[in-house]
């Protein structure tokens, strides 16, 4: 009979488990789908590849990416916490494989623009992916060692998500409103890689990346209707959040800036 009531508790508590980190995650994967569509997922469809492999590496771990989010929070949901910390180990793999390639697509996409006579502005723009592969990583980091603390281990880890959409977000934005939809040829790859032209200048970035930040600030909406006030986890992973994205505006002009890129783009090769 006891054991028959705790069966019975624990569906009832896991019927009963707010569901909101798995919309997140599900609304996080639709945007970031969606906003690939113009520039990635229709030319894919359309037969043209992507030729430069770091590229597709990076895309093919940050969709996983999405995916695997869902997943961990479906199972966390479902009150299946064992299984959820299982699959863990391949987020922490993962996410390691996520800030390496994020570093060497960002240094990829340096070196073409240097190719094509745009140095300066390539190594400005450098600063975008680099930083927000930097917030990624400290908020995952973070994550794992909250591992054991539930409240803060899942909203880092939707935080660690919401830094990363910016791109996604400012594709439908360039493909549509700035080019009319009447997108060049590709040059024989998806994506913008092909296109002609230098690199956006930096604080062109930062209206997507702030939309992107609205993820955030759902949770702490969230928790305000639920528990009264805002955890502080989305207080800390928000705050450096946007401290990155404003910070690196004007930083991506200096000198130091500069020379560390130029030092980046030397390792590469």
């Amino acid at each position: 009979m006891a054991a028959t009531i705790t069966d019975a508790t624990l569906l009832d508590r896991a019927a009963h488990r707010p569901r909101f980190y798995l919309w997140m995650a599900l609304a996080m994967t639709a945007t970031a789908f969606l906003g690939f569509v113009p520039t990635f997922w229709v030319p894919l469809a359309q037969g043209i590849p992507e030729r430069i492999g770091v590229l597709a590496i990076h895309a093919l771990l940050f969709f996983g990416w999405t995916l695997l989010l869902i997943c961990q929070t479906w199972l966390a949901a479902s009150g299946n916490v064992a299984r959820h910390r299982d699959v863990g180990l391949i987020g922490v793999s993962l996410a390691t494989a996520m800030t390496i390639f994020g570093m060497l697509a960002a240094i990829n996409a340096a070196q073409r623009a240097i190719a094509a006579n745009f140095a300066d502005a390539g190594e400005a723009f450098m600063i975008v992916p680099m930083t927000d592969m930097l917030s990624f990583a400290v908020l995952v980091i973070a994550a794992i060692v909250n591992m054991r603390r539930s409240d803060w281990h899942k909203r880092l880890m939707i935080s660690a998500t919401a830094v990363l959409l910016g791109a996604p977000i400012a594709r439908p934005f360039i493909a549509y409103i700035v080019m009319g939809g009447r997108l060049p040829p590709f040059e024989g790859t998806v994506g913008f890689a092909g296109l002609p032209g230098p690199p956006p200048p930096v604080v062109g970035v930062l209206p997507p990346t702030l939309i992107g930040d609205l993820f955030i600030v759902a949770g702490m909406i969230y928790d305000w209707r639920t528990r009264g006030k805002v955890h502080p986890a989305y207080l800390w992973a928000g705050g450096l959040a946007l401290a990155m994205q404003l910070l690196k505006i004007p930083f991506s002009a200096s000198a130091l800036w500069h020379g560390m890129a130029r030092w980046l783009i030397s390792l590469a090769g």
